[in-house]
């Protein structure tokens, strides 16, 4: 048999709102979402599992129509999906009352189900979300459903807030594969066995390092996995330390030729730390106009005034301090950087 496992895909999400790229993110994550379905047909795999929060908020009729007709180009494949937090399924909701006209289930959110599919001899158990918020501790004693099969678990959650988990109980489980959702960073929990698949794109700028799905493949009962990267942009944190040689023009080229190597299609937060020795002032704009920046931090200390600090603080402990190392402030990098760590903490905690 061969699966793929995938969850947060947040249709309907506009990230960064305000941004000038957050419209099209909406756009790459729908296509994100249908070339996962293309990939599903073109390795014609048996069960394509979604672990809740297809959508990022209850769906329209018309949403899950849509849906419904992506899924319908799959040929060969059963879909079971969950409701998550985000989408999740009140009684009256078009999700609960939907009728899908491709091989699409949504497990039920009153009680935990189980889809048993006899030509895979397979068994998915789980339950979807009636409500925003869900902090019964299920997960750590549902047990599998059908004995000689191989038992999947579909479930969405991991914080004290969204089905919370004991992760040792996890891997200790008698369930052949556990495919989770809601944390959108992927982790394997157990190799092969238990894993959070992660969100198909990063919808926010916590959101770094690689999004996808999870491919897996089951022969004679043995479950083989791989992490398949898909999101068409990352969220990058980019850090530039200021040495004493620099002027504000090699900072931005500097920035400039970061983003052109690691990608111009990222979404980045530029930190600039370190001593500002000129009081330089740094002028993003031209970065800021031609990639997607989100934002731009800088946390850069000015050259203190000795003379000036040592004059005010003679007959005390920052006085002495700067007496003792003065004399090769100017001469050497070491002892500069030592006088600069020893006043931030002697300024910052009025230790005089």
């Amino acid at each position: 048999m061969k699966f793929i496992h995938m969850a947060d895909v947040h249709l309907g999400v506009q990230p960064d709102k305000g941004k000038p790229w957050s419209e099209d993110r909406e756009k790459e994550i729908k296509d994100t979402f249908v070339k996962v379905v293309e990939d599903a047909e073109e390795k014609q795999i048996d069960l394509l599992l979604i672990a809740g929060d297809l959508f990022h908020m209850p769906p329209s009729e018309g949403m899950l129509r849509d849906v419904d007709y992506i899924l319908s180009k799959l040929t060969k494949t059963k879909t079971i999906m969950i409701a998550g937090n985000h989408d999740y399924m009140k009684p009256d909701s078009p999700m609960a009352n939907y009728q899908f006209s491709s091989k699409t289930i949504c497990l039920s959110a009153d009680k935990i189900s189980n889809v048993f599919m006899k030509d895979l001899n397979t068994c998915v158990t789980g339950f979807s979300y009636n409500s925003k918020e869900n902090e019964d501790d299920i997960l750590n004693h549902i047990r599998p459903a059908k004995q000689g099969a191989f038992n999947i678990l579909l479930a969405h959650g991991g914080d004290a807030k969204h089905l919370p988990f004991n992760k040792k109980n996890l891997r200790e489980s008698n369930f052949d594969y556990i495919a989770l959702g809601h944390i959108h960073k992927p982790e394997v929990i157990k190799e092969n066995a238990v894993i959070m698949s992660g969100s198909l794109e990063p919808i926010d700028y916590t959101d770094t390092g690689a999004r996808g799905y999870i491919y897996g493949e089951v022969i004679n009962g043995i479950v083989k996995t791989e992490f398949v990267p898909v999101a068409k942009r990352c969220y990058m944190n980019l850090l530039i330390n200021i040495k004493p040689d620099h002027t504000p023009q090699m900072i931005v080229d500097l920035v400039d030729r970061q983003i052109q190597n690691l990608g111009p299609q990222h979404i980045y937060r530029i930190l600039v730390k370190g001593q500002n020795h000129n009081r330089d002032v740094f002028d993003f704009t031209r970065i800021i106009n031609q990639y997607n920046i989100f934002e731009v931090i800088t946390e850069v200390a000015e050259e203190y005034d000795l003379n000036k600090l040592y004059q005010e603080n003679q007959n005390n402990l920052i006085g002495k301090f700067i007496g003792q190392l003065s004399d090769n402030y100017y001469g050497d990098e070491i002892c500069k950087k030592a006088i600069h760590y020893g006043l931030d903490v002697l300024l910052k905690t009025g230790e005089q």
